[in-house]
């Protein structure tokens, strides 16, 4: 269901069209538009231009008739967009890995600095693949905590509201520290530079 919901592709089909880019109505789980590559799906599955894909409204049949009545199907436009960014991101970090790799290679200085000054805010390149794609796991299993086994609707703390916001607050505080301790860190060394090469101490005389 997760990676059905990840690429909208609704009905089972044999071989199946991968969607491009898509629009969802205000539920966020039905696309009301979609640009599509046809037999593409198919592809990326099984490497060839056939082959069946499960759609999300043929799994939700399924897990009706294994788990009893419900509504089994994730949020759609979140799990769609949030693996995009992830893939995307991850296909521009190989990108900027050969850029890196080629222009010292053709010993384009000046081309080299100017982008060594773009370069530093693509730190946060792994940061946000890694966040898209944890959106993407958390919210793509939904509606289970554990599939098949435990709804997160019977998975609900049982705590106060009081002691929850308390935790939450405390736990955005607590990371909002670190993240600010990192990011301080991150620059001051940036800023430092390569430290100057050190001479080798000379080898100690052994007498016996």
């Amino acid at each position: 269901m997760a990676a059905a919901a990840s690429e909208a592709h609704y009905e089972t089909a044999d071989p199946a069209d991968f969607s491009l880019v898509a629009w969802f109505d205000s539920t966020g789980k039905q696309a009301t538009w979609s640009l599509e590559i046809p037999k593409a799906l198919s592809l990326l599955y099984y490497f060839r231009f056939s082959g069946e894909v499960e759609g999300i409204n043929n799994i939700q049949e399924q897990y009706v008739e294994q788990y009893g009545p419900g509504d089994y199907v994730p949020l759609v436009a979140l799990a769609y967009w949030t693996f995009r960014i992830m893939v995307g991101v991850g296909l521009l970090m190989i990108l900027v890995t050969l850029l890196a790799l080629y222009l010292p290679w053709k010993k384009w200085p000046e081309k080299l600095t100017r982008w060594l000054k773009w370069g530093v805010w693509l730190i946060a390149l792994p940061y946000l693949a890694n966040t898209a794609g944890w959106i993407l796991t958390e919210t793509g299993r939904q509606p289970w905590i554990v599939h098949g086994l435990l709804l997160t609707k019977d998975a609900v703390s049982p705590l106060s509201p009081g002691i929850v916001v308390m935790s939450l607050v405390g736990f955005v505080l607590i990371y909002g520290v670190l993240m600010g301790f990192d990011v301080y860190l991150l620059a001051k060394f940036a800023k430092a530079g390569v430290p100057a090469a050190v001479e080798p101490a000379a080898p100690e005389l052994i007498e016996y």
